[in-house]
């Protein structure tokens, strides 16, 4: 059993375990940082250290204005990031073993493997395919 995050990006139901989480902080000033567009939202100070905020659903594909006003700072061997997701639902124990792989055919938003958790799809994000998205991004800018 793992516990789990779960949180939503538009109307779909996602999970991140515990493990890869740092903190949820909530109302911290979000700094503007010049000549970014897109999916770097600015940064935040985290207690000292300048974290990047990135807007997981439009990194994602994700359409929709609502963005929790919390953010998921992920631990630094997550690259320590913070992400910001369009609702935080709540925590859960997920029996990991029940991971189902997703098709080959479905469209993968940064998607380890799907469970079902009281007849909800949870889909368990994947980390690394998030941030290589972000290398893809700011490689090409270059």
């Amino acid at each position: 059993m793992a516990l789990t995050l779960i949180f939503t990006l538009a109307e779909e139901v996602y999970g991140l375990e515990i493990d890869a989480i740092q903190e949820i902080v909530e109302d911290l000033s979000l700094h503007y940082v010049p000549r970014t567009e897109g999916v770097l939202t600015g940064a935040i100070n985290f207690h000292g250290q300048i974290l990047a905020v990135i807007d997981l659903p439009a990194l994602l594909g994700f359409t929709g204005e609502k963005r929790d006003h919390r953010h998921v700072v992920l631990t630094p061997a997550f690259k320590a990031l913070a992400l910001t997701v369009s609702c935080i639902e709540r925590i859960v124990e997920l029996d990991l073993s029940d991971l189902e792989p997703i098709s080959a055919n479905s469209e993968n938003k940064a998607i380890r493997g799907v469970i079902n958790l009281d007849e909800i799809v949870v889909n368990l994000l994947d980390t690394d395919e998030v941030f290589n998205r972000l290398e893809n991004i700011y490689a090409e800018a270059e």
